[in-house]
């Protein structure tokens, strides 16, 4: 796929549309909002995964996050944009999507500031993970969200500075519904 002709929406404080098809390069000139989603994937044999970033990625590169982060694309729900991020970055399709919670989120990365709109999953597949070379150095693999959460509390700088608030989120609803 061409990612250079892929275009994306900027966002008001309400998650409104207010500006369409904008392309990658045009973005967060003017402290703009756009949309993101996050999946953390579960395995067929349940595992919990973490992608590590590659090196030439422009923000928070080698730093680890859900192994299927990236923008909602123009014309895109939250939800085709969680299962077409899996497919691009993880090549499996998903068994089952559930959403965690979609919040607004900003802060500081080594190029600027990002505001976004994110929506964050976990997810499913029972298919064996081929994940994309251009994208992920590496993956690494939890028995649990426990264990996750312990290694990220442990090793918090490896991580992309955006995950500390999936953390958070994440281990509230694992505690809610567990």
């Amino acid at each position: 796929m061409d990612y250079r002709n892929e275009t994306f929406d900027i966002v008001n404080e309400n998650d409104e549309i207010i500006r369409e098809s904008i392309l990658k390069g045009e973005l967060h000139t003017n402290n703009d909002i756009t949309r993101i989603v996050t999946i953390y994937v579960l395995t067929k044999d349940n595992k919990v995964v973490i992608a590590q970033r590659v090196a030439s990625k422009e923000v928070d590169p080698l730093k680890f996050e859900g192994p299927a982060h990236g923008r909602v694309n123009s014309g895109e729900d939250y939800d085709t944009a969680a299962h077409r991020e899996v497919l691009e970055e993880l090549g499996v399709k998903l068994k089952e999507l559930i959403p965690i919670e979609k919040y607004y989120t900003s802060f500081n990365s080594n190029v600027g500031i990002r505001q976004h709109f994110k929506k964050l999953y976990i997810a499913k597949t029972t298919e064996e993970i081929n994940y994309e070379k251009r994208e992920i150095e590496t993956l690494k693999y939890f028995d649990s969200f426990d264990h996750l959460f312990n290694f990220f509390d442990e090793n918090s700088a490896l991580f992309s500075e955006a995950i500390a608030l999936d953390m958070e989120k994440l281990k509230r609803y694992q505690t809610k519904n567990a």
